[in-house]
């Protein structure tokens, strides 16, 4: 075992170095990952050209979407083995507050989240530390899920607990605001949860076209002026029954508003830049029914559902792009430029 390894550390915006650092030492009750992929995250890429929250630690590691091996663990570690491949579960909670007492560790007040509070898996190793060990949040893998795969399980997972917050019913039918990998992945489980007729709208054509590729049923450009119609001529003239913004825009809420019927539901699940203010008429939701939720991050049970159906959710292709490590950088600049769907790095070239 070697004693250093590489990482790439953020100090601040636009400004994230590869380095030569200490390998995490191991606990008695902790797990060392040795990374063998890890995907950027949308808000990983956000945080870069943007500058993080105050919550962050700094320097941190970023990269929570994460497949790896484990190479060594604590002496008091049981129900694992040095060998095991595993997907990280990044969020767990302390099991202690009311939030976790009734079963939303995440939106824990004392939430442990890779790549923020605690250094994630843009290295070439990771350590669990034993809280998360014992909170379940390694998930075994099988040889059938490639690592690049395996990154894919937590975007997933975030997007399966939104859906879960909705009543989605057999024959339901649904618009997705946004067709970047996380559109898509909503659009994958709105079928695989029974929704009969899925939308997709955007404002760029080759990510609409490429919508259709992931079985969306219809696809349109809300930067023309007759999308509303479009919506309304395809589902019918009382709207739709969900709505999905998973894009980071207001005007997304605004003109999901529009379109849902009456008794509708719809998820914000898109962040949005902090001070973003939505403007609305009360009596919508108050006369018409709707329900609108929103959705952070994923519980560890969510992960699990994914990780456990995942080889049926067709994530190879999702991957589009690759970088070794020290390209991070490159990496950032291709997410910036909406090249694609998924980036991964890998921690050797």
């Amino acid at each position: 075992m070697p004693k250093q390894m590489n990482a790439a550390l953020f100090y601040g915006k636009e400004d994230i170095r590869l380095e030569s650092i200490d390998i995490p030492s191991v606990g008695d009750g902790d797990i060392l990952l040795k990374v063998g992929a890890c995907g950027i995250c949308g808000s990983d890429a956000r945080s870069y050209f943007k500058g993080v929250e105050e919550r962050y630690k700094n320097p941190v590691i970023f990269g929570h979407e994460v497949t790896a091996q484990i190479c060594e663990i604590g002496t008091k570690v049981q129900g694992y083995e040095v060998g095991d491949r595993v997907v990280v579960a990044p969020i767990y909670g302390c099991g202690q507050c009311e939030f976790c007492g009734s079963g939303k560790e995440n939106i824990c007040e004392n939430v442990v989240v890779f790549g923020c509070t605690h250094d994630g898996a843009f290295a070439e190793y990771m350590l669990m530390p034993e809280k998360g060990v014992a909170r379940g949040a390694l998930v075994k893998i099988d040889d059938g899920i490639s690592d690049a795969q395996g990154t894919m399980i937590e975007a997933f997972a975030c997007c399966l607990h939104g859906l879960r917050r909705l009543n989605i019913k057999p024959g339901d039918s649904a618009v997705i605001f946004g067709s970047g990998p996380i559109g898509l992945a909503h659009l994958t489980l709105l079928k695989r949860l029974g929704a009969e007729k899925v939308g997709v709208l955007d404002i760029a054509d080759n990510r609409l076209e490429q919508a259709k590729t992931f079985g969306a049923d219809i696809t349109i450009n809300v930067t023309k002026d007759s999308w509303k119609d479009e919506v309304l001529g395809y589902f019918g003239k009382n709207g739709v029954d969900l709505v999905v913004t998973a894009a980071p825009s207001v005007a997304s809420i605004e003109s999901g508003l529009k379109i849902i019927k009456n008794g509708g539901e719809m998820l914000i699940f898109g962040g949005l830049p902090h001070g973003s203010v939505l403007s609305m008429d009360p009596n919508i939701i108050h006369y018409n029914e709707i329900s609108i939720t929103g959705s952070i991050d994923a519980t560890i049970d969510d992960f699990r559902r994914v990780a456990s159906m995942a080889g049926s959710l067709g994530l190879a292709r999702f991957i589009t792009h690759s970088f070794a490590l020290d390209k991070v950088e490159e990496g950032m600049a291709t997410m910036s430029r909406k090249e694609g769907l998924k980036i991964v790095l890998y921690m050797t070239k």
